[in-house]
């Protein structure tokens, strides 16, 4: 047992591990190496950005819907509950048990994860990947590595300096840009991180811990859907947090603000219970039809005590699903629901895109915003050094060609500040000299 346990602090040690090398600490700085993960992010200006750039709602159009920030602040909290319950509910399993993330660790996944959505959301992100589709392309979650490991400013050229669990933990598509035919994906941009950032996942992926023929696995194969099909059990962990949190706390916002009414919301929901006789069960635990129909657009109280009620199903109805081909718990252990509970997320994640952004009113706002991005793009790009502020020009590194530094530049920027350049830009009489940048 002791030997076990030694294994094991010493596989720590080397998950602790920073990528651009060992810092020196702080006098009586006591963290722990995954709680200084958790503090860089939080106090990172990619984290505090996220709070004027676009969830599902436009930045500007009220004050109760969820921004990308606060959208991160509940899937943290959301995937502290997994956490918990993963504790409890596998209390017999060592290995679930000794390869569960620490929670800080955890804590800083969920709010890094967003760190890479451009402004206006995948509005942006179509539109900053149809410029990059010839020069390394674009995706928000591999804008994510690029962040925490080179653009944040803690380390010059050297982002957060993050460990090698955290990097695993927000490598949610562990696939190089390169790997994908660009022909297959003219307006959307594959899942995957950019090329710039392979010797980041070599080093993560380390040959000393996960096994050669694993790793060519984990990194090479692909789901039914072109996605990379596999991910750590940490990232997993962080994937369903986020999704618990747009699938649900989404659906409060537009019912809320009634963009949606009673019935189309249960049109939409019938399919999920159809099989299940109208109730979804898991172990003790049921969701009904008639929960939604009977609270959702009730007083205040009753709706937040159902939104309340379905966080709490689907963090307790997680479960611990090993896969066969790998051998290190880290690749063998993924986060799952049963077929009924998985069913009811996904619907509930469609059904906010399905009954608001596809509303004309919502498209025309989207429009805005890839037209925003899409000109910001050709102008920049023409004179990058003169038209992009040095302090910004200058933090890039040179051997960075113009069109990933325009396209950092831009992908950083909050809704406001994208609009805000863009009119100094092309609207005459806008803008002067000594406004702020």
């Amino acid at each position: 047992m002791r030997e076990e346990g030694v294994k094991l602090l010493m596989a720590d040690k080397v998950f602790q591990k920073r990528y651009w090398g060992k810092e020196d600490l702080r006098t009586d700085d006591e963290r722990d190496e995954y709680q200084r993960d958790k503090a860089r992010v939080i106090h990172s200006a990619g984290f505090r950005r996220l709070q004027a750039k676009t969830q599902v709602m436009g930045i500007g159009e009220g004050d109760f819907h969820r921004t990308r920030l606060t959208h991160s602040i509940e899937a943290a909290q959301i995937g502290e509950g997994i956490l918990r319950a993963l504790k409890r509910d596998f209390c017999k399993d060592d290995d679930v048990q000794k390869w569960l993330p620490p929670r800080d660790l955890l804590a800083a996944a969920c709010l890094a994860h967003d760190l890479g959505h451009p402004p206006f959301g995948h509005a942006g992100e179509k539109a900053l990947y149809r410029h990059m589709v010839d020069c390394g392309g674009f995706e928000g979650n591999a804008q994510t590595l690029r962040i925490v490991t080179r653009l944040e400013k803690y380390k010059p050229e050297k982002g957060m300096n993050p460990t090698r669990r955290f990097i695993l933990a927000v490598l949610k598509y562990p696939m190089p840009y390169s790997a994908f035919d660009k022909d297959e994906y003219p307006d959307k941009p594959p899942k995957c991180y950019f090329d710039t950032e392979a010797e980041v996942v070599e080093w993560a992926l380390c040959k000393q811990i996960f096994a050669e023929e694993e790793i060519k696995a984990f990194v090479s194969e692909r789901g039914c859907n072109g996605k990379p099909k596999h991910r750590t059990f940490d990232c997993s962990i962080m994937e369903y947090a986020d999704d618990i949190a747009y699938a649900v706390h989404d659906l409060e916002d537009i019912v809320a603000r009634r963009m949606v009414s009673h019935e189309e919301i249960v049109e939409r929901l019938k399919p999920a219970f159809s099989k299940h006789g109208k109730k979804i069960r898991s172990g003790g635990k049921v969701i009904s039809l008639s929960d939604f129909k009977d609270n959702l657009f009730k007083k205040h109280h009753k709706r937040k005590a159902l939104i309340g009620k379905l966080v709490n199903f689907f963090v307790t109805s997680a479960q611990v699903k090993k896969k066969g081909k790998f051998e290190h718990p880290l690749l063998k252990m993924r986060l799952d629901f049963e077929k009924p509970v998985k069913g009811l997320l996904t619907t509930l994640k469609n059904l906010t895109y399905k009954l608001v952004v596809e509303r004309a009113a919502v498209q025309q706002i989207e429009h805005r915003g890839v037209r925003i991005v899409d000109q910001l793009f050709c102008e920049l790009i023409k004179d990058p050094p003169k038209l992009i502020p040095a302090s910004n020009w200058n933090s890039y590194r040179a051997d960075d060609h113009n069109a990933r530094k325009v396209c950092d530049y831009i992908a950083g920027m909050t809704d406001t500040y994208a609009e805000k350049i863009y009119k100094r830009l092309f609207i005459p009489g806008v803008g002067s000299s000594h406004d702020e940048l």
